[in-house]
């Protein structure tokens, strides 16, 4: 019994020293990193990424390899994407997230298209942190499937990353069907934000996607208001863009804009006949008579 509870002290004993000669290792690294001296910092941090290493330490070399950032830092995390380990792979997704590791976005994309929960929300984010490159290449694979299960699980994946998704699917609408853009647009409303009105405005002088556009905006509700006052506003004292304006002014009467009111009552005075009719017809909208 004495031999047994020995040998359990001496693993005992030797697993905390293993921990503590990793976790010291650590610390010079991140001493080296806080006094300016990140490529050694680096190539400590790397050599405590392998499975062999106690977790805590595989993390606190992933995190602080984030907060070296750079191209070699990406590199290094790029395999520790697919680690077995959840709480290791979690920490090298958010951090490839921090130092905007582009080459990294097709592997985000899959991951939160794969998993659910930490894993899912966490590759959103980074997919999100990194920005136009990784969100058009999500917007592109969206589009580019022609399976309606897939399609689905993109739009979970879209609507996790949110709002900044709306300029890539925008940019997408010209040249689609009505039937592609008015479940774009359907896709754009659920993120109930007014960036997604801003995005739309941009394109509701295009002749085929500008009745849609006004359904839409109206749908968006409320959080299009300001965005359209402010496009208004910027035509209201041109001649030309008549068709624009008037679309503009039926999204302000559908959505009951009191804010607009004087705005619309300049408008009655407008040279165009089309514009004061609008202006009319909204201002009836608003007031109720």
């Amino acid at each position: 019994m004495k031999i047994v509870k020995l040998n359990f002290f001496l693993c005992l004993v030797l697993g905390s020293m293993i921990l503590f000669s990793g976790c010291s290792s650590i610390q010079k690294a991140k001493s080296l990193h806080q006094e300016g001296k990140d490529k050694k910092a680096l190539e400590m941090a790397i050599e405590y990424l392998d499975d062999g290493e106690d977790d805590n330490v595989r993390i606190a070399a992933v995190n602080l390899i984030g907060k070296i950032g750079g191209k070699e830092a990406g590199e290094a995390l790029m395999p520790i994407l697919d680690d077995p380990l959840p709480s290791v792979q979690i920490e090298a997704v958010r951090n490839i997230g921090t130092i905007k590791y582009v080459p990294a976005s097709d592997k985000l994309i899959s991951l939160a298209l794969e998993n659910k929960g930490d894993l899912f929300e966490t590759a959103a984010k980074s997919i999100k942190n990194i920005g136009i490159p990784a969100v058009d290449l999500l917007v592109k694979k969206y589009a580019s499937t022609s399976s309606e299960t897939e399609k689905q699980n993109f739009k979970r994946v879209i609507l996790e990353v949110g709002p900044i998704v709306a300029a890539g699917i925008a940019k997408r609408m010209k040249g689609k069907s009505f039937f592609e853009n008015r479940k774009n647009i359907e896709l754009l409303i659920s993120f109930k934000s007014p960036e997604v009105a801003t995005w739309l405005l941009k394109e509701i002088d295009n002749p085929e996607l500008g009745d849609m556009i006004v359904e839409g905006l109206t749908e968006l509700g409320s959080r299009a208001i300001n965005p359209v006052l402010a496009k208004l506003t910027e035509l209201i004292e041109t001649e030309d863009a008549i068709n624009t304006k008037e679309k503009l002014i039926t999204v302000l009467g559908n959505l009951k804009a009191s804010k607009a009111v004087e705005m619309l009552e300049e408008l009655t005075k407008d040279s165009s006949e089309r514009i004061r009719n609008a202006a009319d017809f909204a201002l009836k909208k608003i007031r109720g008579f």
